[in-house]
């Protein structure tokens, strides 16, 4: 995929979930390289750094997104021997096993967590829960989750589960309360993770009133690359995706994402284990200081 689909991607949300944009990213900033007519090293840092900055702008709660950027041009400031194209690209694809890696380790944790017919709710789509869902289907578990208007990424998420063949019970967004209430465990994705809480999808501060409220442990699944030093800006996005063409004297809102508190998170499942918020963010202020400093 080129740079402006890849772009076009991001903004839309056809490219969705903070993983695959980041894999998107660094694939367009290998695939730049491959293609770059700059023959000095100073120009192909030009060119790295600009469309660094385009992937940064296309969406403003993708700390992920950024950290692995930020790897990637820390990389090729500090080269400084021949063909430093050929070997961006070869530290590309080193981050992105590395990338796969973590995810695997969090996959492997969150089954844990599961037992035999447990019923898990999970709101929008996080490819993360995905893959930890179809990991433990041998354990008959059985998935509620709701639409997440306005983009309908919870079809998504019941879609590719049903494929694996996972029963799922779907509701409205309006429903949660009662998508909620007869759940085991709450499973969610995240887009960030700062000192502040997790920021997730909306609707996703109502479910931690929700599991608190029911007695429902809320775990996070989310890699330590989505820890940010600085407060998140939350997205907000077109009007129009809640109501095209709206009578006029209507304010619609469409924030993308919301702030849980982490008094209503149980547990933050990482690469490094199923972690509580302290733990998780102790480590997570460590291995940004070992990549910043690398």
């Amino acid at each position: 995929m080129n740079l402006q689909r890849t772009l076009h991607g991001i903004r839309s949300l056809e490219i969705q979930g903070a993983e695959q944009v980041a894999t998107a990213a660094l694939l367009v900033i290998k695939e730049t390289m491959n293609k770059s007519k700059a023959n000095t090293q100073q120009a192909v840092l030009k060119d790295a750094e600009r469309i660094r900055q385009k992937l940064v702008n296309t969406r403003s709660t993708e700390p992920e997104l950024r950290n692995y950027l930020n790897i990637i041009m820390r990389f090729m400031r500090s080269y400084n021997k021949k063909n430093l194209k050929a070997a961006t690209q070869k530290k590309i694809m080193e981050v992105l096993k590395e990338k796969e890696l973590r995810h695997q380790k969090i996959v492997a944790h969150g089954v844990k967590l599961l037992k035999r017919n447990m019923v898990i709710y999970t709101h929008c789509h996080s490819s993360t829960v995905n893959d930890i869902l179809k990991a433990a289907k041998r354990k008959r578990i059985r998935v509620r989750n709701t639409e997440t208007r306005p983009l309908f990424q919870g079809r998504c998420t019941a879609k590719e589960l049903v494929k694996a063949k996972i029963p799922v019970t779907h509701f409205v967004d309006s429903a949660m309360v009662e998508a909620v209430k007869k759940a085991n465990i709450i499973l969610i994705g995240a887009d960030a993770v700062t000192k502040d809480g997790v920021y997730n999808k909306i609707g996703s501060e109502l479910l931690g009133l929700l599991a608190d409220h029911f007695h429902i442990p809320l775990y996070v699944c989310a890699s330590q690359m989505k820890f940010d030093l600085n407060k998140e800006k939350i997205e907000q996005r077109s009007p129009t995706e809640i109501w095209d063409n709206a009578p006029n004297g209507i304010t619609i809102h469409n924030p993308a994402f919301e702030l849980i508190h982490f008094k209503h998170v149980k547990r933050i499942v990482c690469e490094e284990g199923v972690l509580k918020p302290k733990e998780f963010m102790r480590q997570a202020r460590r291995l940004s200081n070992t990549k910043r400093n690398s």
